[in-house]
């Protein structure tokens, strides 16, 4: 195991036996010729990958995906089928609420219990508890059985705990949901505490703005599979896309993008098989080639083709990659709108996203109530002062069909136009709002 690795994982599988009934299971262990009654579900299959240490590894994929079963064999609660698992050093693991607690017990004797399993003695536990305490801010609850606690009591106990037990490396699965604003941010401070000090943390959620701010990569698995693993931004942003085609259940139109040349070769064959059986049952058109957009994080939708153009100009109407605070920027979309499209509830959105992937300044036709109409070839402007602190920017282009409360997306392109924003005044935010400011005596 190289050194500066944390967690070395090397072509691991799980195969889970699976019967129709118990009794099965019976039969086939007393069966003197050995007949089988199971079939084999592989929860994973084949996954390799490292986490070096320090790092702050995001773990996504839907439900059912193998996430879970994953942290599980690296804590050790399961046993990989084939491969090897190595993992240099402690791990305090949050997989989910109540692992390693007695629901009958308080919560001091759960932060003893909780001690024990994690190897500390009694008396390392003692100078631990007013710290666990002070975290969770439960108050005199920690002195009731835990059986009584709310989830989010029980989730403060839970991660005050973990992250005391100073470990090496700390893995959370998704139970910082359950906890309030503030728990929240308290939490993901002291994650932020723990990467200063070299702990390596490996998160799993759903959220694609926690995994772009949080974490320094991304994994992305699907059916037991590594279908990517890199920056966070690209690969939550494919994820979006995946998941968005897996919900539509009316998606006939999907096309990767591009030239409809034959022959043309997917660039990763593993994205197309899984987004293939994400379209299943239904019959997909699948254009692989370059985009009208070749430097979009991602490009999707169920027209795509319909945007033809997306340009960022000053006032005077050049083009630009640079803006002050003050300019006044003109994003300029050029786009079709097909004759059988409902423009009532047709919208054409940007927004405007720093590096990490956060919206920053949201605007739509739409909830502008500016009527659009059907046609070819037509320009929607958008004029507005960005007023953004210095860094990175990019915009995202959007066709959104407004018909259902949940928006669905003609086209859909993040990553449209790159751009930067410069100002000499110190903008302590994200975003200068102007203001007025009033002193009176």
């Amino acid at each position: 195991m190289r050194a500066e690795y944390k967690i070395e994982v090397n072509h691991i599988s799980k195969v889970f036996r699976m019967y129709n009934t118990p009794m099965d299971k019976m039969k086939e262990a007393l069966s003197v010729s050995g007949k089988v009654l199971h079939s084999d579900f592989y929860a994973i299959t084949d996954l390799s990958f490292s986490v070096e240490r320090g790092e702050i590894l995001g773990i996504m994929g839907r439900n059912g995906s193998g996430k879970s079963t994953l942290l599980k064999m690296l804590t050790g609660i399961y046993e990989p089928t084939a491969g090897e698992i190595r993992v240099s050093g402690k791990i305090s693991s949050l997989l989910e609420l109540g692992t390693g607690f007695n629901m009958e017990y308080t919560g001091i004797e759960n932060i003893f219990f909780y001690g024990t399993l994690m190897g500390f003695t009694r008396k390392q536990m003692e100078e631990k508890k007013q710290s666990i305490i002070d975290f969770a801010e439960i108050g005199d609850y920690v002195y009731q059985p835990v059986k009584t606690y709310s989830s989010g009591m029980f989730a403060r106990l839970a991660f005050s705990c973990a992250i005391n037990v100073e470990p090496d490396i700390l893995i959370v699965d998704e139970i910082l949901s359950v906890g309030d604003m503030r728990f929240q941010a308290k939490c993901f401070n002291k994650f932020k505490e723990f990467k200063e000090k070299g702990v390596t943390i490996l998160y799993v959620g759903h959220d694609v703005s926690m995994m772009r701010t949080f974490c320094d990569r991304a994994m992305w698995i699907n059916k037991g599979k590594l279908v990517d693993i890199g920056d966070p931004t690209f690969i939550s942003a494919k994820y979006t896309e995946f998941m968005y085609l897996d919900d539509i259940t009316d998606f006939t139109d999907y096309k990767l993008l591009g030239s409809e040349e034959k022959g043309t070769e997917i660039e990763n064959p593993e994205l197309e098989t899984n987004m293939k059986e994400a379209q299943e049952p239904q019959k997909q058109e699948m254009k692989i080639g370059n985009s009208l957009f070749p430097e979009s994080i991602a490009h999707w939708g169920s027209r795509t083709g319909l945007v033809k153009r997306a340009k960022i100009y000053d006032a005077s109407g050049k083009e630009q990659k640079a803006f002050s605070a003050d300019d006044t920027m003109i994003i300029e979309i050029m786009l079709d709108i097909d004759e059988d499209i409902n423009v009532k509830k047709f919208s054409v959105a940007i927004s405007l996203k720093n590096t990490e992937g956060i919206d920053l300044i949201v605007k739509t036709t739409y909830d502008e109530h500016i009527k659009m109409i059907a046609g070819k070839g037509q320009t929607v402007s958008f004029e507005l002062k960005p007023r953004l602190a210095n860094g990175d920017y990019y915009l995202v282009v959007a066709l959104e069909n407004r018909e259902n409360t949940t928006i669905a997306y003609y086209e859909y392109i993040e990553g449209a136009v790159y751009f930067k924003s410069y100002t000499d005044k110190k903008i302590f935010g994200i975003y200068d709002v102007p203001t007025k400011i009033m002193c009176q005596r």
